[in-house]
């Protein structure tokens, strides 16, 4: 049996493109160059409308699926997409928002959207940003999260940025492991607890050295074991300009120029830019933006496989 390998990319994509769609493909392209025998199964999973963030409730949420949808069937179209790779637009944390009217962490979704099975082949997509805010723990449940996912990171930092063409090492003297270990308020991952016992690490060390930053050496194999969880995305396979490429330059095109085909063309799929504009989505976004503002016209419902297999 070929074992399945799941790569979560989380995020509001609002709206995805082209620079998002050539990420995932290198992503999961890299990865399964990893493991040549297993099937990848890459998950955009876009935040639910209770995230904090304004762009998440610009458009509705149906319209950032259709979106979604529209920038698979442009990855399938215009990449060679081996037949073990598939894509796909996964609706969880919109489904949970509905039903608890709140924003889902990370440990939430994982944890109840995936099985213990399959978080042990589970790859969380994080950019340098990202994962520079779990080492340093000012992300929840951090710590518990190392030891039970992977990570893959991609560089969107210039070597002028961090002073570093090594990206890795750059992550590893970002730690923060007093904070780390403070936010798991002594319940520890397994593996820690093994390192503890091997070390001689007593309870009152670990207490003295997050309250004092006694005998810090003690700790410094953490940031190892953490690592071993770290895979780096090789910078050749980050798209060019994947930044000034992000939803946010796309959105500020809309605002200044909608009516600018042009500018649009070099960020968003066809599909998406057509979507977009028969509806006037962002139409005056960034200047008029409320916090009840949402897509004012209804999107087509958007079928989901599980719902067509119900009606055959």
């Amino acid at each position: 049996m070929v074992a399945t390998i799941y790569i979560i990319d989380g995020g509001v994509f609002s709206p995805p493109t082209k620079a998002t769609g050539q990420l995932a493909f290198n992503i999961s392209s890299f990865i399964s160059s990893k493991n040549p025998k297993s099937k990848i199964q890459y998950h955009f999973l876009p935040t639910n409308k209770y995230y904090n963030k304004p762009w998440v409730r610009c458009v509705s949420e149906e319209d950032r699926l259709i979106m979604l949808d529209n920038l698979v069937k442009y990855i399938n179209k215009n990449f060679k997409v081996p037949s073990h790779i598939s894509f796909k637009v996964d609706d969880w944390e919109i489904e949970w928002g509905k039903k608890n009217k709140a924003p889902s962490t990370s440990l939430n979704t994982l944890t109840n959207h995936f099985s213990s099975t399959q978080l042990k082949s589970l790859y969380l997509c994080h950019s340098i940003e990202n994962i520079i805010m779990r080492v340093k723990g000012e992300w929840q449940n951090s710590l518990q999260l190392f030891f039970m996912v992977k990570f893959i990171v991609y560089d969107i930092y210039s070597s002028h940025i961090i002073g570093s063409n090594n990206t890795s090492s750059y992550v590893y003297k970002s730690f923060n492991v007093q904070e780390l270990l403070k936010q798991a308020n002594g319940n520890f991952p397994q593996p820690l607890v093994k390192y503890f016992k091997k070390h001689n690490i007593s309870k009152q060390n670990i207490t003295d050295f997050i309250n004092y930053n006694k005998n810090s050496t003690k700790f410094d194999g953490i940031k190892d074991l953490i690592m071993q969880n770290i895979v780096f995305l090789p910078k050749h396979l980050v798209p060019e300009s994947y930044k000034s490429m992000a939803g946010n330059r796309v959105r500020e095109e809309l605002d200044v120029y909608y009516s600018s085909l042009g500018n649009l063309q070099k960020f968003i799929t066809p599909e998406t830019q057509s979507f977009i504009l028969d509806k006037n989505l962002y139409h005056h976004c960034k200047s008029t933006y409320q916090s009840k503002l949402i897509s004012k016209t209804r999107s087509k419902k958007r079928k989901s496989k599980a719902k067509s297999k119900k009606k055959k």
